[in-house]
């Protein structure tokens, strides 16, 4: 019985000091084990922290050197836009002026009052001065251009298709005779009356279709009762 009671109190004794022995390792050991997991847990969480604002720092240094270049890049357009519509404006500019300039129409030289003079002389000298008479006075008269080679009888038919009066002849060319105009006939008035022209005033010893007239002469054909 005391060898039972010696393994019993040792067995007892063997317990309290394994129990213990567990109380204090607990005691020591886990606290430690547990602070350091938790300084682990903290040191990571750090560790994700300082990556997660590394990872949005980065990220926002990305997002601003892309606006930077969202910026450069429409500058440049703005740039290339502007100097285009400068370009185009300038074009404009240089065609409007070299239309305005084409249109314009150049000015002529002022004339003095003496060209103007000369150029009404002219054209005065320019036309042959026609009168038809007739037994009661004029019957017409007015300026006809003049042509070269024209002949007396030339300015006389002119003038009476212009006042739309008839003129009766004989012969042709050089030989045309006049006999009557606007139905004022030769020998209507006498054996000695009829058609006659002169020249500047004076009578001519050439027929009327042989006298060549020149610039500025006066023509006028008269009916003359007494020959």
């Amino acid at each position: 019985m005391n060898k039972t009671k010696k393994y019993t109190l040792i067995f007892i004794v063997l317990c309290f000091i394994f129990i213990g022995g567990a109380g204090i390792y607990h005691t020591c050991f886990v606290p430690n084990q547990e602070a350091k997991e938790v300084v682990e847990n903290k040191e990571t969480e750090s560790e994700v922290s300082q990556q997660v604002d590394v990872s949005k720092e980065t990220s926002q240094q990305d997002e601003s050197s892309q606006e930077k270049e969202k910026k450069q890049t429409s500058q440049k357009k703005e740039k290339k836009t502007e100097q285009k519509t400068e370009s185009q404006t300038t074009k404009k500019i240089d065609e409007d002026a070299s239309n305005q300039k084409t249109s314009e129409p150049k000015q002529q030289p002022q004339e003095t009052l003496e060209e103007v003079e000369e150029e009404s002389q002219i054209e005065e000298v320019a036309s042959i001065n026609v009168i038809i008479t007739g037994v009661d006075g004029v019957m017409a008269q007015d300026y006809v251009e003049f042509e070269e080679g024209m002949s007396a009888y030339d300015a006389l038919k002119i003038l009476a298709d212009n006042y739309e009066m008839t003129v009766k002849i004989s012969g042709i060319g050089q030989a045309v005779y006049v006999k009557g105009i606007n139905g004022l006939m030769e020998f209507d008035y006498g054996g000695q009356s009829g058609w006659k022209y002169k020249v500047n005033g004076a009578y001519p010893s050439l027929g009327a279709g042989a006298y060549i007239l020149k610039d500025g002469d006066q023509v006028e054909w008269i009916y003359s009762t007494n020959g």
